[in-house]
Formats: structure tokens, C-alpha cells, sequence
């Protein structure tokens, strides 16, 4: 503990037990019998005040809710003579500040004139001032600062008078605003309390102050709210204040105190940096850790308890830290200050600033994990040499032995300027224009990412390798065919990056389509223009160089003109946030980029940065964490000395976070070449960068190893019989854009899927067969299957070896026994209700036949039609139900059946060729009746004839999810899966399978089974929400009941609910 505060307590303590000597003596009055009882805890508390109520407090001399104010109150006569005032416990002075634009000043008289309006809260010592020394001055009284500091932003006065720390510490915030001019009129805060007979609460106040002080403890706190200022409070004290604690009598202000165990103190808190609220509502400040401090000082002197406070280092990074202290006294000394420069507003990649803060935090963290005791100080580059270079002043000036930055090239170079003459050296963590390895033009630069001299070429043979990767047959082809236009910012960076693309394009034997350059920093630049220049030159692709909000506002006009053209950039774009920069992230979609490939790795910082999410998926964060790691640790060489010598030592085949760094003379890394990644956007939450090829100089373009473990997935499907194999095709092509979405997923997450598929021939004996050979493959989990049967036989070989299926079409209401059944699960409703919905569908009063195939699925939906069909009051004509073999079956006698028996409508439980076979027979028979059928007949691929309706699943009505809207885009684009059925089931079936298993590579110990009955809950697919119930079913979204035309085109023109009944279809 402080040998100041030891002292001091012995004094109170002394001057108490004296003072209780003398009370205690035998003089006391027989009827005395009070005794002060201290509450065991006394805490401080701050009831925020509005300032006009602390004033009308101060003139009537009462304070209702509280027992003191500590506001900032300057003492002044006039108020001294209606309230009790404590001596200072701050020391301030008033000043002024400009609002934009306005002259500066050098003495506070030069505002008394007619011209200027100055701005003051009313009823401070400020507007007093104003009023009695600058008459001629237009003053402004406002209530409170808040609308003091409003009022100057808009330009409704000039200039603002109040106490010189407060308009200090808002200055430094606002850019608007100019830093302090003058200050003038020293004043001191006192604490006010009213003026009674006993002045016990005053006196105690002011022993408890000076105790403080005495202690250490009041420079303790001043120092960390206003660093460089202890010694600077002025001692009020007379020879009547109280040097010496008061016994408390009862009653008093005091006694209130100390047994309600609550010292209430009111506050204007609106006035930082003296007493203002936090973002979590509590009260913060100067004032307010005055207040806490005097009232444990006086409530350990009352309850005889020794001073819990003890001074010293609290900073554990500290090489002077004292576990001990409670509080900081100063004694840890300065930290050594990194300056970092980084875009914190521009349009142009301050979209990025979080990331690159996240990364420094990561790295000065280390630093001081290191043995070092380092602090970030940032500035912002607007992305521009003028801004970077007064940022760097700024930087230079606090005293930074280093700069980290900055990003863009432009920036760089501007505040080289400013910092190479004063001997700081940089280091670049982005800055990649080839101009900048001209050491002797940027002395003292260094970066930790190669040149744009090497990335331009790896950009022109990405263009090349894209095109052969899309069936160009050679370099020579896709050279021509791609004819990119250039389209780049005019800045360092753009035109430093564009002009190594070209010249290596040009050298490959291309030529630029169209050459386009722009200013990111004119808010006048039409995207939308540049896109139609692209489209008009009849260009085969777009190469940009941009940065993040301009790549994204060109992406969307190219594509919002309808423009499908590859599009490519470079690392200006290839982050995984990128696609926050759109309104449309779709428009990203396969965009491919490059950015600097990153070696072997070094340290924990991969780890650090994938869990914060502030750092994870930035551009960049390795080359942040590692150029102000190189910093400290050349800082750490020699105390600082000899920056740049130590920073070129350090970065001597340094193993870093982005790989392995050397630099050259110039400064310059060679690299470890380019990553290509490729964004994928499957909606605005399926986002995903995977750089799945890497281009070296030596080596070109070559195909990146997935490092991660691939995961076999069944896919059952009738490939053979005449029933559903038609839709076979459908069915493939909607499994295969689910398994690109999940490999795009699953990429940079270390998992990737493969397609096992095995025919059923839609039959028992067939999905046993194929259940078996999927087995055998080592799947683990399986896709189907359509039939019913042959989801069944196909259970009856996965389940006992716990391998889960997701069926896409199987809609047999047997399916629906989860005992008989285990581990299985639909994405489509059972047919127990397809049945309610076709008898719906069937006209009333009609009496139909129903012809329906002998197999699990078609007697599954015969039955439910028949029973609802029934329950509604309908009658079946004579035929009655007639079951048959599909691959065996009469369709001949069938028919004549149907037109002997007078039947009206004929209800088809049928496949594709066996509906098609029947409806043929009934045609060549002469029956004119009415034809329906289910979902086996309700696509267009069903050569049904005019009028013929029927029913199918329908996806969830209402706005389309972001994933369904993709999908159907995806599905629109592949003939198959858009003139397909159950093809969003499809998709749902295999995405949710799919993800069951990322799930699980997460929650290794949770069965697949378990997570798929978790993941299917609430699941947004293509098909509307998907949510499993216990047995595996879903409720399903209702049905499409919909209509053949004369072309055989089907399409829904009714929809159908258990509780809404058929109506029409505003959405399938």
C-alpha cells in the first residue's frame, strides 16, 4: 500500500478515536442512548440531472434525490453564497471551438463582434461570460451540451464556449469541428451539498479529499482521464476546512449516509469526459470515479476498516505490473506505439477496415504476449495520398516507431512522403502498385505482399485457364474467344495492375476488347454507362481491377443489364466479404479473382483469426498480422533503434502468418504466386470464395489439393423401368446442382461430397439390390428413393446397418410407420393427403373409376382417393377400382371395362408409360369422360390430354426464400431439371442431407440420424420450409391441382390445403 495513504489513514483514524474520546467521556446525558450504525457496504451512486434542476438545487439550497452534486459545478460567489461547496476537486479553464470553416482565434475577445453567434449551455459559468464580456456576440443558451455540439455540426453558430476538456475531448471526435483555440477564465469544480447547521456531510468531504490526494490516489485517476495533468489542482482550502472527520449526530446528512449504505450524487451526464452514460447505461467519468473514490474513503474511516485501495501497475502486459494493485497509478509506463494506416471511410475498401483491425488487435496482442508492451495507433487513409499523408503527420506525432500500411498503393506513397524524411519506416500489408518498388522514389518502404508485376500475369492466365476449363480447346481459342474488356480505377493501384495485365495479355498474343478507366472517388461515375460500353464492344469478358464497393456497384449494372459474360478481378476483390458491398449478391456469382497465395504458414493466427469473426473471411488479415508483427519485433532488436535495418533483418526468410517473407532490396517479397477463387453465391446467407487454383510463375495455372475428407452420398433412381425413369434425367440434374451448392459449402470447410448413384428399376427386389451396391461403396446416407417400393426394399437393407435415407418422391402412406421404416425420411407429404386433395379435384356428383397400378405407391394414393372420395359422399361408378400390373397389365380391357361401366371419370394412380398406355386404350375405346390423375401423371413430360387434371406437391406459397428463388434459377438454366418433376425435392432431399453432415463434422458425437431429424426442422428449401415430424414425415405445403393443355403442357391453376380446401393458385 501507498506510504502517503498509510499515513493519512493513521491521521483519520487518530482524529477519530479522539474525537469518540470526547463524546464517550462522563458527560454525557443520561438520556443519550443513540449510537451510529455504518451499513456494512457504502456505495456511491449517480442520479442523473438534468442541468437546469442542479441549478434551481444550488439557488434554493435543497437537494431532494440526492446527498450531493458532483457535476462539474464551477464555484463562483454567487452560487457559494446560496449552497456549501467541498474545496476543488478539479482544476479547469474555459475554452473555444470553431465550428467548419470558421477564422481562428487567439484570445477569446476577438469573438465580440455582431458577426458572430456563439453557442453555450445555459446557465453555466460560460454563458455568464459570454453575456458580461462579449456583448456584442449573438449567444445561443441551449440546455444541454449534446445540443450545444448539434447545434454547431449545423452550422447554427460559429464558435462554442464551455470548459476546455469537454470541448477537447469532442473536437478530437468530429472532423467538422477544429481542435481547442484559446483557453481562458481558470475556474475550479467543487462538490455541493447543502448548506446546513452541521456541516458534517462538507467537512467529511473534504478530509476524504484530501486524503485522496495525500495518498496518490487523486493523481491516479486524473492521470487516466486526463494524462500529463496531476499537479495541476488548485488548493481552495481556508483555515476552516475541516481537516479533521466529524462525529456524525443523528439525523444529519452524514448519519443519512453512512447507515443507508447509499451516497447519492447527482449528475448532469451528458458532459463527458467528467460524468456521462456508457453504452450499457452506466454513469462514466472523471466526476463519477471522484465520487466512488471519496465515498470509499469515507466509509472505510467510519467503519474502522483499513483503505482496500492499493496503487500500482494493473496492466498485466507490464514488465511493471503488480498483481496486487487495484488501481493504476501510472507506474507501467508508456507503451511503444505502432501506427497503422488503413481506408476507415472511403467507398473503396474501407469495407474491409474491420478485418484489418481485427488482425492488428490479433498481432499487438501477441507482441505483448512476446515480452513486448505495444499499443495501435490508427489513422485513416481515405484510400488517398492527401488524407494518408496528414495521417501520417498525425501518426509521426504520437510517436509511432513504425507504420503497418497502408492498403492502397496511393496512400502508401502519400504518407512515405511524410514519414521517410522523419526515418519511420512502413510496411504495407496491401499495397501492390509496381511503382512502389522503386525504393529510391520510396525510401524506407517496405511490404509483406509481392507487386502487381506478378499478378498481372497471373490474371491473363486465369482468363485463359476459365475458358479451357468451359470446353475451349486450346490456349489459342479461348484467347480469342474471351476478348476481355479491361475496365480499371485510374489510381495507382488500378492502373498499376491494369497495365501488368495488358502487357501480359498482349503478350500471350490478345488484346483488350475495350479499355475503361474510372475515379472510385467521383461519386459521379456511371457504372451503368461503363457496363453497356462492355456490352456494346460486343466483348467476350470482363477483367476489372477495383476495389470492394465499386467491383460490386460494376458487377450489378453488368449483370442487371442481362449481361451472362465471365467476369474476373483481382484481390481488390477476393474476399469472402465482398459480397456485403452488393444489394444483389447474386450478381457476384462465379466471378473469379486473385489474390496472393499464401505459403507455409506459420504461428497460431489462422486459428486466432477464423474465431473472431471480425478477421474471419477478410482479404488481407495474414499481411496485417504480419507487418505489424515484423514492426515490433525489429523494435524489440534494439530498443528502436535502427528501424529499418532490424525490420530487413526480421523479414529475412521470416515464417509469417501469410507465408514465408524475404525481403529484397527494394523491400519487395517475391510471393508464393496467386490463388484463383471463385465466388459462389447461392443467396445472400450460401455465400462462398473457394480458390480452388493457384497460378506460380514457374508453373502457371494448376489445380488446388483439397485437403479435407470426401464424403460418399447414395443417390436412388429408377434408371431402367418404363414407370419413372423419364424423369430420371430431372431428377440427376437437380441433384447435381444441390451437390455443387454443398461442394461450394464445403470447400473451404474441408469437405466435399460424392455422387453415388444405383438403380431401382422402381421396384422392391431393385431398391434392395441397389441399397446393397451403395452400401458396398461406403455411403453414408442415401438420396430416395422415388418409388415407394423401392424405398422400402431399400430400408430394408440401410437400416440395420444405420444408414439414413432421405426420400425425394416415395409418397406411399405405409412409409409413414416409422417402426416398420426406421430411419427413413421425405421431403414430400404422404398421400394420405394427396388423396383428399385429387377427390377434391374430381368434379362433385361424378362417378369415376380409379385405375390404379398394384404397387405400394399407386394402392397407397387409390386408397386415400377412394376414403376421401367416400367421406365427401361420393360413389365410384361400377368399374369400381382396378388394379393392375404395370408391366403386365391388359390397358385394352381395362378401358373397355371403364366405357361398359358408363364411368364419367377415370382417376389415374399411375407412372409415366403405364398412364400414357392407359389413356391411349381409353382414347381407341371411345371413352369421352373426364380424366385425372396424381403425381406420377402431373408434369409435362406426361403426354396428357386436354383438360386432364392433376395433382402434385406443391412448394410453399407467398415470397419465394432467397434459396428457392436461387435454385429455380439454377434448375431454369438445365433443360432437364426444368421440364423435371419432384426436381425441388430433389434438391431439398440432398441439401438437407448434406447438411446434416456438416452439421455433424461439428457434433462428431451426435449420430447422422439424430442430426438429420435436427437439421429438418424449419429447414428453408426449395420447396418452402421443410420440418420433420417424429415418424419422418413432413406436413407438406398442399398441392398443385393443374391442367393439361391442347400442347400437353401442365400447369397449376388451383391449389389445395387440408385447412383452406382448393382454391386458385396465385403461386405453385
Amino acid at each position: 500500500m501507498n506510504n502517503k495513504k498509510i499515513i493519512a489513514m493513521m491521521m483519520t483514524t487518530s482524529m477519530l478515536a479522539a474525537a469518540f474520546a470526547g463524546c464517550l467521556g462522563g458527560d454525557d446525558d443520561d438520556g443519550e442512548d443513540w449510537a451510529l450504525t455504518v451499513a456494512s457496504d457504502v456505495d456511491s451512486a449517480i442520479v442523473s440531472t438534468s442541468w437546469d434542476a442542479i441549478l434551481g438545487s444550488i439557488a434554493s439550497n435543497s437537494l431532494d434525490t440526492c446527498d450531493a452534486i458532483i457535476s462539474s459545478v464551477t464555484i463562483t460567489e454567487e452560487r457559494d453564497a446560496t449552497i456549501d461547496f467541498t474545496t476543488a476537486y478539479y482544476t479547469s479553464a474555459q475554452g473555444v471551438i470553431g465550428g467548419e470553416g470558421v477564422a481562428t482565434i487567439t484570445d477569446v475577445s476577438e469573438l465580440n463582434n455582431a458577426d458572430t453567434t456563439i453557442i453555450v449551455q445555459g446557465g453555466t459559468t460560460s454563458d455568464l461570460f459570454a453575456a458580461s464580456d462579449l456583448p456584442l456576440a449573438t449567444v445561443s443558451a441551449l440546455e444541454d451540451f449534446d445540443s450545444v455540439f448539434t447545434a454547431l455540426e449545423n452550422g447554427d453558430g460559429h464558435y462554442v464556449l464551455g470548459d476546455a476538456p469537454v470541448l477537447g475531448l469532442r473536437a478530437s471526435q468530429t472532423a467538422a469541428f477544429s481542435p481547442l483555440m484559446v483557453t481562458f477564465s481558470p475556474e475550479n469544480f467543487g462538490i455541493a451539498v447543502v448548506d446546513d447547521s452541521d456541516n458534517e456531510l462538507e467537512d467529511a468531504l473534504n478530509v476524504a479529499l484530501a486524503a485522496i490526494i495525500a495518498s496518490g490516489e487523486y493523481d491516479a485517476h486524473i492521470e487516466a482521464w486526463f494524462p500529463g495533468t496531476s499537479g495541476t489542482l488548485v488548493d481552495t482550502s481556508t483555515a476552516s476546512t475541516a481537516t479533521a472527520y466529524p462525529m456524525p449526530t443523528e439525523g444529519s446528512a452524514l448519519t443519512t449516509v453512512l447507515e443507508s449504505g447509499t451516497f447519492s450524487f447527482c449528475s448532469d451526464t451528458t458532459y463527458p469526459p467528467f460524468e456521462n452514460m456508457d453504452s450499457a447505461g452506466n454513469a462514466v467519468g472523471f466526476s463519477v470515479d471522484i465520487a466512488s473514490a471519496l465515498t470509499d474513503e469515507i466509509a472505510e474511516h467510519y467503519a474502522n476498516v483499513a483503505d482496500a485501495t492499493v496503487l500500482g501497475c494493473t496492466d498485466s502486459q507490464s514488465s511493471a505490473y503488480d498483481a496486487s494493485a487495484n488501481l493504476d497509478d501510472g507506474s507501467c509506463g508508456a507503451r511503444t506505439k505502432i501506427g497503422f494506416l488503413l481506408d476507415q471511410t472511403s467507398p473503396a475498401i474501407s469495407a474491409y477496415a474491420d478485418n484489418f483491425m481485427a488482425a492488428a488487435a490479433i498481432a499487438i496482442d501477441d507482441l505483448n504476449a512476446d515480452g513486448g508492451y505495444f499499443e495501435l495507433v490508427a489513422g485513416d487513409t481515405g484510400c488517398d495520398g492527401a488524407i494518408a499523408g496528414s495521417s501520417a503527420s498525425s501518426l509521426a506525432a504520437a510517436g509511432v516507431v513504425g507504420v503497418a500500411g497502408a492498403a492502397c498503393s496511393g496512400a502508401s506513397m502519400g504518407a512515405n512522403a511524410v514519414l521517410s524524411p522523419l526515418g519511420i519506416p512502413m510496411v504495407s500489408y496491401a499495397s501492390t502498385s509496381p511503382a512502389l518498388s522503386d525504393s529510391t522514389a520510396y525510401p524506407n518502404f517496405f511490404r509483406v505482399v509481392p507487386s502487381d508485376a506478378l499478378q498481372g500475369p497471373a490474371m491473363a492466365q486465369m482468363v485463359v485457364a476459365v475458358a479451357m476449363e468451359n470446353g475451349m480447346p486450346d490456349a489459342t481459342t479461348a484467347i480469342s474467344m474471351m476478348n476481355p474488356a479491361l475496365v480499371s480505377m485510374s489510381n495507382d493501384y488500378g492502373s498499376g495492375l491494369a497495365g501488368s495485365f495488358n502487357a501480359s495479355w498482349n503478350a500471350m498474343g490478345g488484346s483488350a476488347c475495350v479499355e475503361i478507366a474510372y475515379d472510385p472517388a467521383d461519386a459521379t461515375t456511371d457504372y451503368v454507362a461503363i457496363a453497356q460500353q462492355v456490352i456494346s464492344a460486343g466483348c467476350g469478358s470482363m477483367v476489372t481491377v477495383t476495389y470492394a464497393a465499386d467491383g460490386a456497384a460494376l458487377m450489378e449494372a453488368l449483370r442487371g443489364l442481362g449481361s451472362t459474360i465471365p467476369a474476373f478481378g483481382g484481390d481488390g476483390i477476393a474476399s469472402d466479404d465482398w459480397t456485403s458491398a452488393f444489394s444483389a449478391p447474386a450478381a457476384a456469382n462465379t466471378v473469379f479473382a486473385t489474390k496472393p497465395r499464401a505459403g507455409s504458414t506459420a504461428g497460431t493466427f489462422a486459428d486466432d483469426c477464423a474465431a473472431v469473426e471480425a478477421c474471419a473471411g477478410g482479404i488481407y488479415t495474414g499481411e496485417t498480422y504480419d507487418a505489424i508483427t515484423i514492426i515490433g519485433k525489429a523494435y524489440m532488436m534494439e530498443s528502436g533503434a535502427n528501424m529499418a535495418n532490424h525490420i530487413n533483418m526480421v523479414g529475412t526468410d521470416y515464417a509469417g502468418a501469410s507465408g514465408v517473407i524475404d525481403f529484397d532490396s527494394a523491400g519487395d517479397i517475391p510471393g508464393a504466386g496467386y490463388d484463383i477463387c471463385m465466388h459462389a453465391i447461392i443467396s445472400s446467407t450460401d455465400t462462398y470464395l473457394n480458390c480452388q487454383w493457384y497460378w506460380t510463375s514457374a508453373d502457371g495455372v494448376q489445380s488446388a489439393a483439397f485437403g479435407g475428407q470426401t464424403v460418399k452420398l447414395g443417390l436412388l433412381l429408377d434408371l431402367t423401368s418404363p414407370n419413372v425413369s423419364p424423369y430420371a434425367p430431372g431428377f440427376l440434374a437437380a441433384s447435381g446442382i444441390a451437390f455443387q451448392v454443398m461442394n461450394a459449402a464445403g470447400w473451404s470447410n474441408g469437405l466435399q461430397f460424392e455422387m453415388v448413384n444405383a438403380d431401382t428399376a422402381c421396384s422392391e427386389a431393385g431398391g434392395q439390390a441397389a441399397a446393397q451396391t451403395l452400401a458396398a461403396a461406403g455411403v453414408v446416407g442415401v438420396i430416395g428413393a422415388a418409388c415407394s417400393g423401392a424405398s422400402m426394399g431399400a430400408n430394408s437393407v440401410l437400416s440395420p446397418l444405420g444408414i439414413p435415407m432421405i426420400s425425394y418422391a416415395s409418397t406411399s402412406p405405409a412409409l409413414s410407420d416409422d417402426t416398420a421404416y426406421t430411419n427413413f425420411w421425405r421431403v414430400v407429404p404422404s398421400d394420405a393427403l394427396q388423396g383428399q386433395a385429387l377427390a377434391a379435384a374430381v368434379t362433385a356428383g361424378s362417378s369415376p373409376a380409379v385405375l390404379y397400378m398394384s404397387n405400394d405407391y399407386a394402392t397407397g394414393l387409390a386408397n386415400a382417393f377412394n376414403n376421401s372420395w367416400a367421406a365427401n359422399g361420393g360413389s365410384l361408378c361400377s368399374a369400381g377400382m382396378i388394379a393392375y400390373d404395370p408391366a403386365t397389365f391388359d390397358g385394352a380391357a381395362i378401358a373397355q371395362a371403364v366405357v361398359d361401366a358408363g364411368c364419367d371419370g377415370v382417376v389415374l394412380a399411375s407412372y409415366a408409360a403405364d398412364g400414357a398406355q392407359l389413356v391411349t386404350d381409353l382414347q381407341t375405346a371411345g371413352y369421352a369422360g373426364a380424366y385425372y390423375g396424381g403425381d406420377g401423371t402431373a408434369d409435362s413430360a406426361f403426354n396428357g390430354p386436354e383438360n386432364m387434371i392433376a395433382t402434385r406437391p406443391a412448394s410453399a406459397s407467398g415470397t419465394l426464400s432467397e434459396r428457392a428463388v436461387a435454385f429455380n434459377a439454377l434448375c431454369a438454366a438445365v433443360p432437364e431439371c426444368a421440364d423435371g418433376i419432384y426436381t425441388g425435392e430433389m434438391f431439398d432431399a440432398t441439401i438437407v442431407l448434406g447438411y446434416s453432415i456438416f452439421a455433424q463434422a461439428g457434433s462428431p458425437s451426435v449420430p447422422l440420424t439424430s442430426m438429420i431429424q435436427v437439421v429438418g426442422q424449419g429447414f428453408v428449401g426449395a420447396t418452402g420450409d421443410i420440418t420433420f415430424m417424429a415418424n419422418g414425415d413432413v406436413p407438406g405445403n398442399g398441392y398443385c391441382v393443374g391442367t393439361f393443355d391442347s400442347a400437353s403442357t401442365f400447369s397449376c391453376g388451383q391449389y389445395w390445403s387440408a385447412t383452406g380446401g382448393l382454391v386458385a393458385a396465385t403461386t405453385e
